[in-house]
């Protein structure tokens, strides 16, 4: 979780609803990043080039790179951010609740319904550059990412 709020009650209402990490801004960016390699590193799913892989999918986080059959897709922002919160949790169900508060943190002012938005935005990227992934939505559950033949 990323966020202004730095109080102990606001860490602990981030951890109870299942912040992996808290980092409170401002933050340096070299922190952030060996952050993330310490959790895809204990997620299983990062290669030994330091990419997360899933299907013929490769996402250089520390790059912000996403290669598919080896040729880049540019992906932009929060839609990045998805991508690699589905890849860290590949098969297994994300909430929309889940996804909205490490995307855009428990304290913004932002719609649920802007998760649906992203979410369709990554299907059409995906779909566009023949990624090998499947990205299922789980009516009123959440959603899960598998490797295409996994299915």
């Amino acid at each position: 979780m990323l966020t202004a709020k730095g109080e102990l009650a606001d860490k602990m209402q981030g951890f109870d609803m299942g912040a992996d990490e808290y980092i409170t801004k401002p933050f340096y960016k070299e922190e952030l990043l060996a952050r993330l390699k310490t959790l895809l590193r204990h997620t299983g799913v990062l290669g030994q080039d330091g990419a997360l892989e899933v299907g013929n999918i490769q996402v250089f986080v520390d790059q912000h790179k996403v290669l598919i059959d080896g040729k880049e897709v540019s992906l932009q922002g929060r839609e990045f951010g998805l991508l690699v919160y589905l890849m860290q949790h590949v098969g297994q169900i994300v909430t929309k609740d889940q996804i909205f508060d490490r995307l855009w943190g428990f304290d913004s002012d932002t719609s649920l319904t802007v998760v649906e938005v992203y979410m369709s935005n990554l299907r059409k990227n995906l779909r566009k550059a023949n990624a090998s992934v499947n990205i299922k939505t789980l009516r009123n559950v959440g959603y899960t990412l598998s490797a295409a033949d996994e299915d």
